[in-house]
């Protein structure tokens, strides 16, 4: 007996449940009919129909499109750097530029003379041997004329030792060091026809006077020393020749 109430009771109360839920879904189903924009609003799927476009738009485009929604990535190389980096190398720069021009002293073709100490006004300058001197420029530049014992070449050099060129007058034989000689000369019927260069530009009076006093003592001959003061003087004398000399104008130029 008590089973059956608690199956009647069961039973009755389910049937209440189906009817609410009834009710409920048919006051859903007027407000839903009520919505003008319930069709709009519903989605493909909800309806039935699904919507399939295809995208004309070729490979290419669509990386292109995909590229475009991707971050672009900053060139390596081109980050702008700390302002602190910047501010330490325009301090070096300027500290340099400072230090430079406070201690580097004057420009010159010869910076080593900043730093020397001048010699004395009173020193006794230093005596040279312009026998030893004369030998190594005539070494240098003479020999391969005159030859190693000073007797030339026949034909184009004359000898050296004998010479009256060489052992009178030392005038002549500085100025023939100094601008050259050309022409032909006679010298114990032989005739000599080379041009000899000038040496003015390329030896100071010192070697001037030291090949001269070289040649009027050596080779037989006996001499007395030619001078660098003497050998300026004569230079300054012929100031401004540039031709080599013949034997008639060297002549002249001496009378």
């Amino acid at each position: 007996m008590a089973d059956e109430q608690h199956f009647g009771n069961t039973g009755q109360g389910g049937d209440q449940d189906r009817k609410h839920d009834r009710d409920q879904d048919n006051e859903n189903v007027q407000k839903q009919s009520a919505d003008p924009d319930r069709e709009k609003k519903r989605s493909p799927k909800d309806s039935g129909e699904f919507a399939d476009h295809e995208d004309e738009r070729s490979m290419e485009e669509l990386h292109k499109a995909a590229m475009e929604r991707e971050e672009q990535l900053p060139e390596e190389g081109n980050e702008r750097g700390p302002w602190w980096m910047y501010a330490i190398i325009i301090a070096t720069l300027a500290f340099g530029f400072f230090y430079m021009g406070r201690y580097l002293g004057e420009i010159s073709d010869q910076p080593h003379v900043l730093f020397t100490t001048p010699a004395p006004s009173d020193v006794v300058p230093e005596e040279v041997d312009l026998m030893a001197q004369g030998r190594r420029v005539y070494t240098r530049l003479c020999q391969s004329c005159h030859q190693q014992d000073g007797a030339g070449v026949p034909g184009a050099f004359p000898p050296l030792g004998g010479s009256d060129w060489v052992v009178g007058d030392p005038e002549r034989p500085v100025y023939i060091v100094l601008h050259g000689f050309r022409g032909e000369i006679v010298r114990e019927g032989v005739t000599y026809n080379a041009m000899m260069p000038g040496f003015g530009r390329l030896l100071s009076d010192e070697d001037v006077a030291s090949v001269v006093t070289y040649i009027r003592n050596s080779f037989g001959n006996e001499a007395p020393e030619v001078m660098p003061d003497e050998a300026a003087g004569m230079r300054e004398a012929a100031d401004g020749r540039t031709d080599a000399w013949t034997e008639a104008e060297l002549d002249d130029f001496l009378e």
